[in-house]
């Protein structure tokens, strides 16, 4: 089962504006010594943002995956306990990562939820997955009710496959 990551409004807004400025910043510091560093940190910005905003969630009989431009996070799914729909609230802090720049993505905290990875598009869309050693992981994808069903139909329930 594969589903894509739809951005938000205010996440798709956000992106293009981002984007804009980093063209900006490489265009107005051209000539200048400052073009280098400046280049060199719009590659960065760019490279990281490419290697966790996720594209895509798929999964099999045997792993989650999130699919992003530079690379594919693999869950398997005997280290998976639980699965169910989430919604991260606005209270959500962000330790490391994006708010919205290329969809959310990185490390969050919540008061009542703990540390969780992050990788979703529109808030409304997410689930999470808890595994065996309290990792936690939020997913977002176009159609997460079919994703969390599928999921939860290959973990392992209390000893019951």
């Amino acid at each position: 089962m594969k589903s894509r990551t739809d951005q938000s409004v205010f996440s798709f807004v956000l992106t293009i504006v981002v984007f804009g400025l980093l063209i900006a910043a490489v265009y107005f510091t051209y000539g200048t010594d400052k073009f280098i560093l400046t280049t060199l940190l719009v590659i960065v910005i760019l490279g990281v943002s490419l290697f966790y905003a996720p594209l895509s969630i798929s999964a099999d009989e045997r792993e989650v995956n999130i699919n992003s431009s530079l690379r594919i996070h693999t869950i398997p799914m005997d280290r998976i306990v639980s699965v169910e729909r989430f919604q991260p609230t606005m209270g959500s802090l962000r330790i490391c990562g994006s708010g919205g720049f290329m969809g959310y993505w990185g490390m969050f905290s919540e008061k009542d939820t703990g540390k969780y990875m992050a990788y979703y598009g529109r808030p409304s869309d997410c689930f999470m997955i808890c595994l065996d050693n309290g990792d936690k992981y939020v997913l977002g994808c176009k159609d997460p009710d079919a994703m969390v069903d599928f999921i939860n139909s290959h973990i392992k329930h209390d000893g019951i496959a």
